[in-house]
């Protein structure tokens, strides 16, 4: 009996070791859910229709890949491009598009030869809990115009989250 006991006893701190060993080779990272990119992407058109803008708004995951997208009537052929190259630009590097649009602007050329860099403002990461799952990129109107719609689909989905 006591040599069941130790037997446990050992196994039962083993699992344990290696419990703790693997919780440091995996995070338990947010992933944004098609219903999710949804919230974002309803919350950017409602503004955008407030605004009487048409536009393309596109939700990338994490890895940059298109989610989610709408393209609103009479909108140009040429934003959806466009949408998708700022959702890109953000999720990539983990930053506002319109930082590259604001750096070029200054002088700053080179930053525009960077791979996968629209700079232009309309492209937003979506960070939760410090960790990137997604982007939006929106694409229509002017940059500034875009970046509206774009902040008030995160707003939206943070307020959800907040439930």
């Amino acid at each position: 009996m006591k040599k069941i006991i130790t037997t446990l006893t050992v196994l039962s701190l083993l699992l344990v070791n290696s419990a703790l060993y693997a919780s440091n080779l995996l995070t338990n990272a947010p992933v944004l859910t098609l219903d999710g990119a949804k919230v974002i992407a309803a919350a950017a058109a409602k503004k955008a229709q407030t605004e009487n803008w048409n536009v393309v708004i596109v939700i990338s995951d994490a890895a940059g890949n298109v989610k989610y997208l709408e393209r609103m009537e009479d909108v140009q052929l040429s934003g959806l491009e466009v949408a998708i190259e700022k959702a890109k630009t953000a999720v990539l590097y983990r930053r506002p598009s319109q930082v590259f649009e604001e750096r070029a602007r200054a002088g700053d050329t080179p930053i525009t030869m960077l791979p996968d860099v629209l700079p232009f403002a309309g492209g937003l990461p979506i960070i939760i809990d410090g960790q990137l799952v997604g982007a939006i990129g929106v694409s229509g109107v002017k940059p500034t115009q875009d970046a509206e719609i774009a902040q008030a689909g995160i707003d939206a989905l943070l307020k959800q989250l907040k439930k």
